[in-house]
């Protein structure tokens, strides 16, 4: 009897129609998976990963893809964290987006930088709004989010596409990195371990290129920092509003702010396993249902500042330049074809 039972067991598998189900709990990359692969995932127990890598310069040392790169590397911490409580989950990698808004280069209103290969802020918003779209569509529940860039807009544009996309099709799209930056960009614990107490009134600002920055693209990917970065000088802005009064400074800037020289690969390391670390938090609390909503998000968090609103109005009106060109070339085409046919 037990014979029979086995074989009978092992026929029904074989002749069964019905869909067989991956192991949980693995990394997947979705340009590898063909469309039944897709389909055999959990709806519910899998996580889309959208990742952005903004190109943008990072001074004469760092390269313009070091945003890229810190997002990848906090999106695989991240992974690795969760995987260790839940597997069951199946962790899906959607290919780098190589787009962002605006680059730390247009506080110097240097607004078309050569190492800046930025996107309107409009566009950015419409491509983070149709790849979730597409996901959610499919009947998937869960999207993180992870992008490294600091730009106002750039956050904003991730924040307003993740809303729509959840309220739209009723899922979970979470903009992860803007609520990690709501809390605080480094670490101050981190901050003052490498550079000792008071840093900031040394060397001011430090949120681009600088020491903290450069010490995290050295844990990441050292082989690409120049090591001429040891003797770069400081560039102080002592504040936030200083910082988005750059362009006021005529020579000096050369596309960082703070001590680069100060950097090193192990406060990178903790720097990153910080932002690791907080971004897990707040993936629980997605993961569990919670209402996140009243969380502090970037750039809502940033004090009332009028260098901030005279900036983002510079830079509104910049795009709204930008835009009018294209409509008015796409119009003067589709009038000149018309005429042809």
């Amino acid at each position: 009897m037990k014979t029979i039972s086995k074989l009978s067991l092992i026929f029904a598998l074989i002749t069964s129609t019905a869909p067989v189900a991956y192991a949980a709990g693995r990394v997947l990359k979705l340009e590898e998976l063909s469309f039944t692969d897709i389909d055999k995932l959990d709806r519910t127990r899998s996580i889309f990963f959208l990742t952005f890598g903004n190109l943008e310069e990072h001074g004469p040392h760092l390269p313009v893809g070091s945003d890229y790169f810190q997002a990848i590397g906090v999106r695989d911490g991240l992974i690795a964290r969760l995987r260790a409580v839940h597997p069951d989950y199946d962790f899906v990698l959607v290919p780098v987006v190589p787009l962002g808004e605006g680059g730390a280069n247009n506080m110097a209103l240097q607004l078309d930088h050569i190492g800046t290969f930025d996107i309107r802020y409009e566009t950015l918003l419409n491509v983070a709004i149709d790849l979730g779209a597409t996901i959610a569509r499919k009947g998937f529940q869960n999207i993180f989010l992870i992008h490294s860039h600091g730009s106002p807009l750039h956050n904003v544009a991730f924040t307003e596409a993740a809303a729509f996309v959840s309220e739209r099709y009723k899922i979970r799209m979470v903009n992860i990195t803007s609520l990690i930056f709501g809390e605080g960009f480094y670490s101050p614990k981190v901050m003052e371990k490498y550079l000792g107490e008071g840093w900031e009134k040394k060397i001011g600002f430090e949120g681009h290129a600088g020491a903290g920055e450069t010490s995290a693209t050295l844990f990441l990917r050292g082989e690409l920092v120049k090591p001429e970065y040891r003797q770069l000088q400081p560039f102080i802005a002592k504040d936030l509003a200083e910082f988005f009064r750059t362009y006021e400074r005529t020579t000096g800037w050369q596309g960082y702010w703070g001590d680069p020289a100060k950097a090193s690969k192990a406060m990178g390391k903790d720097l990153i396993n910080d932002f690791v670390e907080r971004s897990f938090r707040i993936a629980e609390k997605a993961l569990a249902g919670e209402d996140l909503s009243k969380l502090p998000v970037y750039p809502n968090s940033l004090p009332p500042l009028s260098e901030v609103e005279i900036f983002g109005k510079r830079i509104g009106e910049n795009y709204a330049k930008q835009t009018a060109e294209i409509e008015a070339w796409l119009k003067n085409r589709q009038s000149v074809q018309s005429v042809k046919q």
